[in-house]
């Protein structure tokens, strides 16, 4: 299944080691990868249908010290819908309320008879495109802004009747993440049997202490690098990241957070 990685911080960071650990998850997902970042209203978008551990391109941006944001969405894709190609490739952004709107997905949903605006049309094959057209749509028919969190989360719980469903979007001030309504399930095919579907999120505040990646023999020491001051979180499908800070927790199944300013602002209760 593909997976997701997403990051929301109180001032611009750069993705460099998530997202080094987030393109070594391209050896199950060889069909595309993508990294989206915003500006204000704006987002820059690079995206290729190839390999993300084998990209010049995501190499370079893995080090480009000029890649910084306060929210960032990416996507490593196996495809289900629709063929390897850059039109199927995640995240995908629409313009709405005079912002551009990133999307990404994974899981498999049947929106083939899901009705859309004539102001948002699906460019490829995807059911993850479609449903980015579909959301926009429905938020633009019924009024919906981007705070009124609750009528947002009903939307992706009827969304998410018609198959399976992890979803960040943003559009540069919130981090929005949706995890899958359907239990979590044991996955054969990985001998840790760890569990298909969900999202995990980590706070990080300072002081960030050492952390080292799950994936490879690869160490940083985090306050060096960021400024007193800085949080965030950061949200992927499975734990990037192990350290004595790093607590990553699994998101609560069918039910959508939201994030700002590197703080967890819906559901309200204890902060991320």
């Amino acid at each position: 299944m593909c997976e997701l990685l997403g990051l929301c911080f109180n001032r611009p960071v750069r993705p460099e080691i998530s997202f080094r650990g987030f393109r070594r998850r391209a050896e199950g997902n060889p069909d595309g990868w993508g990294i989206a970042r915003f500006e204000g209203a704006a987002c820059q978008v690079f995206k290729e249908p190839v390999r993300a551990d084998s990209s010049p391109l995501a190499e370079f941006l893995r080090d480009y010290q000029l890649l910084e944001s306060t929210i960032f969405i990416a996507h490593v894709r196996k495809s289900s819908r629709g063929g390897v190609a850059l039109r199927n490739t995640h995240p995908f952004v629409r313009v709405f309320q005079r912002r551009e709107v990133v999307l990404a997905h994974n899981g498999t949903l049947n929106l083939e008879d899901a009705s859309l605006d004539e102001k948002f049309q699906a460019v490829g094959e995807t059911d993850s495109e479609r449903l980015l057209c579909l959301l926009l749509s429905d938020m633009w028919q019924r009024c919906i802004g981007f705070d009124a969190y609750q009528a947002i989360e009903q939307l992706f719980q009827q969304y998410n009747q018609y198959g399976t469903m992890n979803v960040l979007f943003s559009e540069g001030e919130h981090l929005y993440a949706y995890t899958e309504s359907k239990a979590y399930r044991p996955a054969h095919d990985d001998e840790q049997k760890r569990p298909r579907n969900g999202l995990h999120v980590v706070g990080r505040q300072a002081p960030f202490g050492k952390v080292s990646l799950a994936d490879e023999d690869w160490e940083i020491d985090l306050d060096e690098q960021e400024a007193t001051g800085q949080q965030g979180v950061i949200v992927a499908t499975w734990p990037l990241t192990t350290g004595e800070h790093e607590n990553w927790q699994r998101l609560p199944p069918g039910k959508l957070t939201v994030f700002k300013a590197g703080r967890q602002v819906y559901p309200s209760g204890p902060q991320t």
